[in-house]
């Protein structure tokens, strides 16, 4: 798997791991990533049951599976929580979640004394005394009860299936460490497009969003699937492209 440290300073580290190109052809590529506040870990999205020894082993060596005390899930999907059962039993870590799926994420192993249920307003999260990030409501893009999170330290806002892009593996193949970052924003979004027109239902969550984001200092959006958006003309670019999509339509 590739892996890339997306920020760090002396007591603060946010970490990207994905483009499995081993993976098998019908397994959805996912991105996972680790924020890391004076060495108190919160997994972000950690994938579906399939990745879980890639990923733990992975994140091992950036951290002591003892300091993973949560596990941030952007929503229900078993791309992004399946593994929870197998997370949970090698830490001691609870898991948060928009309410709407508590009972849900009880099927992947979650029990009411271990899961943190945030309402619809979003919240700010106390990671550590010292630290918080923000919880931002994403609500129907795609899932009815989404999830974001934006730290900001870093200044990187992770937006779960918002600028999620499903590239074909043939396009990893050959390369000994895929790109992790939009470097042709054009060309990228033919990847996106389908994604967002046929699993995003309405465009007014959409307008809500990206007028709630647009108020935040972002450096780097970090979808759940694809490439990051690095650099503020990046994020920019994707703002406006999102902004003026049509979602809710779907044809043939």
């Amino acid at each position: 798997m590739t892996s890339e440290i997306l920020y760090e300073s002396p007591n603060h580290k946010f970490i990207y791991i994905g483009k499995d190109v081993d993976r098998p052809d019908y397994i959805i590529d996912t991105n996972q990533y680790l924020l890391i506040h004076d060495e108190v870990a919160t997994i972000i999205d950690p994938g579906g049951i399939e990745m879980f020894s890639s990923v733990s082993s992975a994140f091992a060596g950036e951290v002591r599976m003892s300091n993973v005390k949560f596990i941030f899930s952007s929503h229900q999907d078993p791309d992004v929580v399946s593994a929870l059962a197998l997370w949970l039993s090698i830490t001691d870590s609870k898991i948060i979640i928009d309410r709407i799926w508590s009972a849900f994420i009880s099927h992947y192993g979650a029990k009411p004394n271990n899961m943190i249920m945030v309402e619809d307003g979003g919240m700010k999260f106390n990671m550590t005394k010292d630290y918080a990030f923000d919880i931002i409501p994403a609500h129907y893009l795609h899932s009815p009860g989404q999830l974001n999170l934006y730290d900001p330290i870093s200044k990187i806002l992770f937006t779960g299936d918002i600028g999620a892009a499903l590239i074909p593996k043939e396009d990893l193949k050959g390369k000994r460490r895929p790109n992790v970052f939009v470097q042709d924003f054009d060309n990228h979004t033919k990847y996106m497009e389908f994604f967002h027109k046929r699993f995003m239902p309405s465009n007014e969550p959409k307008k809500i969003w990206i007028d709630r984001v647009s108020k935040l200092d972002v450096e780097m959006i970090v979808p759940q699937h694809g490439l990051i958006f690095k650099g503020k003309d990046m994020v920019g670019k994707f703002l406006n492209w999102f902004n003026n999509l049509n979602l809710g339509i779907y044809s043939k």
